[in-house]
């Protein structure tokens, strides 16, 4: 057993412990108005311990169910805060392995591939490339990138550079001319959504 897991059962047994002790209290509360009502007939006293028995046993029930929902939820919380540890980890890896391959003949290709996917997205026209100042030698034949965004929306499309640099491990930010609408094109950007993603996928499973 791991010591996240032995914790954890020290936590539930703390909280049983306390929820009998309570349990315990309350019996005894119930006994000595049992005492009293005896006094005054044992007809009407069987009744009443009857009915406060019963109120007192569904108080102790529910303070049990309680505890555990409490208990249930907390579990659940830790073991998503666990899995969004590892899952950081991985990130800060591949985000460390992002760096390196912009180092990389193949890079040129990728910030290619991502202008193309941006401009498609905003439909051509006039539009505008934001990169790290390393970048701009990487980008070098515009005229080919814009044809090949033209082709896949259907709407002519010119490109040019930003003077502009962006601080980002690597990747693009492409806008309209206007600045109206950009799309965030960066490793950062895609990570990240890649991030909440599978963050969502994890607190499903565990909350579902």
């Amino acid at each position: 057993m791991s010591g996240e897991e032995e914790r954890i059962n020290q936590m539930v047994e703390d909280i049983v412990g306390n929820a009998k002790v309570e349990a315990d209290k309350v019996l005894g509360e119930s006994k000595k108005q049992t005492m009293e009502i005896l006094q005054r007939g044992k007809d009407a006293a069987e009744k009443e311990k009857i009915m406060i028995v019963e109120n007192e046993s569904k108080i102790i029930l529910e303070l049990e169910k309680q505890q555990i929902a409490s208990i249930n939820l907390q579990t659940r919380r830790e073991i998503l805060q666990k899995k969004e540890e590892e899952i950081k980890k991985i990130f800060d890896l591949a985000e460390v392995e992002l760096k390196n391959f912009t180092k990389k003949a193949g890079y040129s290709k990728v910030l290619e591939r991502l202008i193309i996917e941006a401009g498609a997205a905003l439909d051509g026209g006039n539009l505008v490339i934001k990169i790290r100042k390393e970048d701009k030698t990487k980008i070098k034949d515009l005229t080919t990138i814009s044809k090949s965004i033209t082709k896949v929306c259907g709407n002519k499309c010119c490109l040019k550079i930003s003077k502009e640099i962006i601080n980002t491990i690597g990747g693009i930010v492409l806008q309209t001319e206007d600045e109206s609408i950009r799309i965030d094109n960066t490793f950062e950007a895609r990570l990240e959504q890649k991030y909440r993603s599978i963050r969502s996928e994890v607190a499903k499973k565990l909350f579902a």
